[in-house]
């Protein structure tokens, strides 16, 4: 009985975890420390990512380097994981609570304080640009790796259990973007659904403003909403705070639960994805020095949040940090860096939804001996930048991504050949995230550029 009660509900059976638990702890009083002598966040947040790799490691070469299933029979390890895991998702659901009303406090405070200089149509249609043209250039890197690195050939996969996603329309997807249950799409985190509704709100509220009965009651709700805003912002400051402690959590726990034997096995599509993240680095590089921006500044201010969007694998979830380093760091104006940067965690994912289904789309092809020509390159591109459309930025959208490449191409019934991509789903997602996010800061940025919505003092500061 006793021993059930540890093994089952407590998940501390062992000795081995009480030690692991003990260095893990031992790594947060460190960081603490680091907090307290006021090393930098990227340095602390660059320690965890490093400790928890390491952790991971060495976790790993205690238990022999055990495969998957072997790995379930060792008791200290499952537990391991378990704790990992834990304190990995107390973090993300405490960043994720913030998202919705965030968001929607955002939006709202975009439209009724955006400046006369700046129209609505103008900011959604420059965005929407910069956004889809990143989407479509990804697409393009990794469609161009797959082939010139022959991507698919001489691997074997094993047709797993795994099912192809069910896949809609165009239209139904464009049809379920408008909130028809406005706290339904609140649950399911429909993020454009969300942004609409208000989106609607403020163009409703800024209408009646000019109403001379409402003028008061006006000026009492925007107040209110940026009172709700600096609090969404002040909370999301604490919550930030202790982003470190569970990039640790989060790393140690992606190599305990990813076996060597996998990733050997799925070396090649890893090493592709990874290549295809710094290279969607560099094109972000060259789209900021086409607007006159300088890279290496943007990526020492962005490094902390493409480092949690790496280690969490949520768009969603980095958005309160995204928002609040464009704003602070880049100098970008409220209304561009709320906007955009929503708009941006289901829209345009570069990794999600341009390399990557374009990478399984060739893999695929390769694998069923389809030629790979113009005419089907230009149908891969097209489908991957439709299909970024109502992707939600959380983890495992991918999927959802590569179904509709597939059965955008035909091969919707050939989905169980992506089976050995998706046993490592969660190491390729790491880079897919980071290039979704730095995708959304340097559309921002060239946006805000565009429109005359940012300070370049700040920026450059």
């Amino acid at each position: 009985m006793d021993y059930a009660f540890f093994s089952h509900f407590l998940q501390l059976s062992s000795p081995q975890i009480l030690m692991i638990l003990a260095v893990l702890f031992g790594i947060f009083f460190i960081i603490k420390k680091m907090y307290a002598k006021q090393i930098s966040f990227s340095l602390r947040m660059l320690f965890a990512l490093c400790v928890g790799l390491f952790l991971g490691f060495v976790l790993q070469y205690l238990a022999d380097y055990p495969s998957v299933n072997e790995a379930r029979e060792i008791l200290w390890y499952a537990e391991a994981k378990h704790w990992f895991g834990f304190f990995s998702a107390v973090f993300v659901a405490f960043i994720k609570m913030l998202v919705i009303p965030l968001i929607f406090a955002c939006i709202i405070k975009v439209i009724i304080e955006i400046d006369k200089d700046m129209k609505i149509s103008s900011l959604l249609g420059v965005s929407l640009f910069w956004i889809l043209f990143s989407t479509a250039l990804a697409a393009i890197i990794g469609l161009s790796l797959a082939v010139v690195f022959d991507l698919g050939k001489n691997v074997v996969l094993d047709e797993g259990a795994r099912q192809i996603r069910e896949i809609t329309t165009l239209t139904s997807i464009l049809q379920n973007l408008i909130p028809s249950n406005i706290i339904n799409a609140m649950s399911k985190e429909n993020i454009i659904a969300i942004v609409i509704f208000a989106f609607l709100i403020g163009i409703c509220a800024k209408h009646i403003s000019k109403k001379e009965e409402y003028e008061k009651s006006f000026e009492s709700f925007k107040n209110s909403v940026k009172t709700f805003y600096a609090i969404m912002m002040e909370m999301t400051g604490i919550v930030i705070h202790f982003m470190p402690y569970a990039v640790v959590c989060m790393m140690a726990n992606v190599i305990l639960s990813n076996g060597f034997e996998a990733i050997k096995t799925a070396g090649i599509f890893i090493i592709l994805t990874y290549v295809a993240m710094f290279v969607m680095f560099g094109v972000h590089f060259v789209l900021l020095l086409s607007q006159g921006l300088n890279p290496f500044i943007y990526i020492k201010k962005a490094f902390p949040v493409l480092l949690f969007a790496f280690s969490s694998r949520s768009s969603v979830a980095t958005l309160p940090l995204n928002i609040s380093t464009l704003q602070d760091k880049f100098g970008v104006s409220s209304a561009v860096a709320n906007f955009v940067a929503s708009i941006g965690t289901t829209t345009g994912l570069n990794g999600c939804a341009g390399y990557f289904p374009a990478m399984a789309a060739v893999l695929v092809a390769s694998l069923l001996g389809v030629e790979i020509d113009f005419s089907f390159a230009l149908m891969i591109v097209l489908v991957a930048v439709l299909g970024s459309l109502g992707i939600a930025g959380v983890p495992g959208s991918a999927t959802m991504a590569a179904s509709i490449m597939l059965a955008g191409i035909g091969f919707g019934e050939n989905f169980m050949l992506l089976s050995l991509v998706l046993a490592v789903d969660p190491i390729v997602d790491m880079a897919r995230t980071a290039s979704n996010v730095s995708g959304a800061m340097t559309s921002a940025l060239c946006t805000a550029k565009n429109l005359k919505a940012l300070d370049k003092n700040i920026y450059k500061s």
